[in-house]
C-alpha cells in the first residue's frame, strides 16, 4: 500500500520512515529522535511547511531503524507524544509519579509481527453470550489470587481457565491502551477528571463540582482510566510482565480466542477525538489485535458512523443509549452487533430486590426486552456503585478513603443491608444475603438480553462499601480471591445458573419473545401467572410474579419452564398452568434453600386449589424457585 503525506503515525517507506502529525496554523513543530532508552533527544528535526496537508504535516527520514531509535514531537514549547504511536517506553512503574517533562516518554515505531493461531475461532451472538467485565491490573493484583505475574496480562491469562470454567463467553476489559494514572508534578494544568465523571463530586450529573480536582485534594490514582490523557494505539505497557507490550497483549488475546472466549475492551473518549480517529482506534486493534468488540464510553462518540461502517459490522459495539430504528432505518441487519449499555436494567432489578413496589411492570419490561435490530446488555453491578455482594450489605457508600469526606461517588445506590451496616457474623443475615444474591443472580441470567458480571461479584467480591473505588490501587479496590473460599456456594449457584440459562435457548432468543401462540402451539412462548393461572395482577402493592416460557419456540420441544418470582417478605402461592397430557412439573432449584446441590431435578409438592381444580406451588418470602414441565418417564 502506497504511503502517502498526511497518514497519520508512523509509516514505512522504500527509503526510511514516514512521521505525521497535526500541527495547528502558527505553531512550530520539530521531531525529536531519541536512542533507544534515553531521556534526551539525540536529533530535532523541523517539520516542513512543504509537506502540509490540512493540519496533519509529514517528513520522512531515512537511514533510521525502529530498534535503535524513539521519538516524540515539539510543537511550540510542548513535548507530546505522537497521538497515534503504536508503544510508548519510559511510562515507569503503574501509579509512578510523573514528571513535568513529558519527554520522559517515548513513542515506539517498532511493529511486532505475531504468528496468529486463532484463524478457527468464531464469535458469539449476543444472545448467545455471558460477558465478564474486569480491570486488568486489580483482578490479579491481590496475594490471594493465585497469579505470580501479577497486575499484568500474563497474569490475567492465568485466570482464562477460571473463567471458562464459570461459563463465559467474552472478557470486558476496562482501558487496556495506555493512560496517564497519575497527575503530572507540579503541575498548573488541569487534572484529570474522575474517571466516567457522572459519579464523581468532581463533575456530578446534576451540577456541583466542575470535574477538576481542588488544589488540597491529595493526589490520586486514576486505576480505572476513564480519561482524555491516553494513547489510544498503545497497550498499557505497565499492565505488561514483559518489555514488548504488542506481543503480550496479542498472547492475552489469542489465548482467550483459544479457550473459547472474546476480548472485548472499553474506550473512553473526552470529546477531543473526531470520529475519523476513533474508527481509526477501531480498526486498528480489530486488524492488529483481532478484538472481538468494543464498549464505547464518553461524549463526542458518532455512533452512525461507527455502526455503518463495513469493517465493524460483524464487531460488537456498545454504546450508553441506542435507536435502533433510527440507526437501521427499519431494515434489520443480518448480524445482531450494536447493543444498548446503561443502569436501566440495573435500577430496576434493585429495586425490584429489596421489595420496593410499583416495580412488577417495569421488571416484565426489562425482563422481556430484546429489540430486533439491538441488544441489550443487563447488569446489576458495574465499576460505578456498590459490587453486588456490597449491594446487600452496605445501606451507605463508605468513601472515606478517596479523600473527599464521603462526597463523591452516587448517593443513592438501591441497596438493602439486609439488617446490619457492613461485615456482620449474625447468622441470619448472612443467609438471607447469601439468598438474595441468589435472586439477583437469577434476576439477571433469567432475563432476555446479554448478562454482564462483574469482576468477582459470582463470589462476593467486596469493596468495603465503597461505590467509586476508581483510586483505590489497594486492598479496597483489588478483587479479593480470599472471599472465594468463603462464599464458595455462591460461585457454585452462579455457575450452574450460566449453564442453566445456555441450556435452555427459550432464554436468550435471538428477538423478543411475543407473549402470543404465534405457532399454534396451545402455548404462547411466555406467559404470566399469579394465584390464578394465566392472571398476574401487577398492582403497585404487589411484589411477586410467575412465569412460564414454552420450549417448544426454543430449542426444547415439550418442555416448559415455571420461573415463580417472589420479592415480597412474605410467602405466596403460585398456580400451576395445567401441562400436556403425560407432562408433569420438575422441582429445579430455590434461592430460599440451602443444599448444595443446586440445579436438580426433583418431584414438586403441589397442592389443589379449592374450587379450581389447579395445582399450585407455595413459594417462601424472597425465594425465585424454577420448574421445568416435561414427559414423565417410566
Amino acid at each position: 500500500m502506497p504511503v502517502y503525506p498526511g497518514k497519520p503515525g508512523v509509516a514505512r517507506t522504500e527509503k526510511g520512515y514516514q512521521f505525521t502529525v497535526s500541527v495547528p496554523d502558527g505553531e512550530e513543530a520539530f521531531l525529536l529522535l531519541y536512542h533507544t532508552g534515553e531521556k534526551m533527544p539525540v536529533k530535532e528535526i523541523p517539520l516542513s511547511e512543504e509537506k502540509r496537508i490540512g493540519n496533519m504535516v509529514s517528513v520522512c527520514i531515512e537511514g533510521i531503524s525502529p530498534d535503535r531509535y524513539e521519538y516524540n514531537y515539539r510543537i511550540g514549547n510542548k513535548v507530546i507524544q505522537d497521538p497515534y504511536a503504536v508503544c510508548l517506553s519510559g511510562t515507569g512503574r503503574f501509579g509512578q509519579p510523573k514528571s513535568e517533562e513529558t519527554d520522559i516518554i517515548r513513542c515506539s515505531f517498532r511493529r511486532e509481527k505475531y504468528r496468529w493461531q486463532d484463524g478457527d475461532f468464531k464469535s458469539y451472538s449476543l444472545s448467545d453470550s455471558i460477558i465478564y467485565k474486569l480491570q486488568v491490573r486489580e483482578y490479579t493484583m491481590q496475594k490471594n489470587s493465585g497469579v505470580r505475574l501479577k497486575g499484568t496480562f500474563k497474569g490475567l491469562e492465568q485466570k482464562i481457565e477460571y473463567l471458562k470454567n464459570l461459563g463465559v463467553t467474552a472478557v470486558l476489559l476496562m482501558p487496556a491502551y495506555d493512560y496517564r494514572e497519575t497527575a503530572r508534578e507540579q503541575s498548573s494544568e488541569r487534572r484529570p477528571e474522575h474517571p466516567y465523571a457522572r459519579l464523581s463530586s468532581a463533575y456530578e450529573k446534576n451540577g456541583g463540582k466542575s470535574g477538576v480536582f481542588e488544589d488540597s485534594a491529595p493526589k490520586q490514582i486514576n486505576c480505572w482510566g476513564y480519561t482524555g490523557e491516553a494513547s489510544y494505539f498503545a497497550p498499557k505497557a505497565s499492565f505488561c510482565a514483559t518489555d514488548r507490550p504488542m506481543r503480550e497483549f496479542s498472547h492475552l488475546v489469542e489465548s482467550l480466542h483459544k479457550a473459547g472466549m472474546e476480548c472485548l475492551m472499553e474506550f473512553y473518549f473526552d470529546g477531543s477525538v473526531s470520529p475519523s480517529v476513533m474508527l481509526d482506534i477501531l480498526h486498528y486493534w480489530k486488524l492488529q489485535y483481532h478484538v472481538d468488540g468494543f464498549h464505547l464510553m464518553g461524549s463526542g462518540i458518532c455512533q452512525e458512523i461507527l455502526v455503518k461502517d463495513a469493517l465493524l459490522t460483524r464487531t460488537k459495539l456498545f454504546f450508553h443509549d441506542v435507536d435502533g430504528g433510527y440507526l437501521y432505518q427499519g431494515k434489520v441487519p443480518a448480524f445482531k452487533n450494536v447493543a444498548e449499555y446503561n443502569e436501566g436494567f440495573l435500577y430496576c432489578m434493585r429495586h425490584l430486590l429489596k421489595s420496593d413496589e410499583n416495580m412488577l411492570e417495569d421488571f416484565i419490561y426489562r425482563n422481556r426486552r430484546n429489540p430486533k435490530e439491538t441488544g441489550i446488555i443487563n447488569y446489576l453491578a458495574d465499576q460505578d456503585g456498590f459490587t453486588m455482594m456490597d449491594m446487600v450489605s452496605y445501606d451507605e457508600k463508605h468513601n472515606e478513603d478517596n479523600g473527599e469526606d464521603n462526597r463523591d461517588g452516587m448517593e443513592y445506590n438501591c441497596s438493602w443491608n439486609c439488617g446490619a451496616e457492613g461485615p456482620t457474623r449474625k447468622k441470619t443475615v448472612r443467609g438471607l444475603r447469601l439468598q438474595q444474591l441468589k435472586n439477583a443472580f437469577l434476576l439477571l441470567l433469567l432475563s432476555q438480553g446479554t448478562p454482564l458480571i462483574f469482576q468477582g461479584d459470582e463470589f462476593g467480591n467486596s469493596q468495603k462499601g465503597n461505590n467509586n473505588a476508581w483510586c483505590q490501587d489497594n486492598e479496597i479496590g483489588w478483587v479479593d480471591w480470599s472471599a472465594f473460599r468463603s462464599n464458595q456456594a455462591l460461585y457454585e449457584f452462579v455457575k450452574e445458573a450460566i449453564a442453566f440459562r445456555k441450556k435452555y435457548y427459550i432464554l436468550h432468543m435471538q428477538e423478543e419473545l411475543k407473549g402470543v401462540d404465534y405457532r399454534a402451539l396451545g402455548y404462547p412462548d411466555l406467559s404470566y401467572h399469579g394465584a390464578q393461572a394465566w392472571y398476574a395482577p401487577c398492582e403497585r402493592n404487589l411484589r411477586h410474579l410467575g412465569m412460564m416460557y414454552c420450549g417448544d419456540y426454543g430449542k426444547q420441544e415439550k418442555e416448559f419452564l415455571f420461573v415463580a418470582y417472589n420479592l415480597h417478605w412474605m410467602p405466596h402461592e403460585f398456580a400451576l398452568p395445567n401441562l400436556p397430557k403425560g407432562a408433569v412439573w420438575k422441582f429445579v432449584v430455590s434461592t430460599s434453600r440451602q443444599e448444595d446441590q443446586v440445579f436438580t431435578e426433583a418431584d414438586v409438592k403441589t397442592a389443589k386449589q379449592k374450587g379450581k381444580g389447579k395445582s399450585a406451588v407455595e413459594v417462601p418470602s424472597r425465594t425465585i424457585a424454577i420448574l421445568i414441565g416435561k414427559q414423565e418417564t417410566a
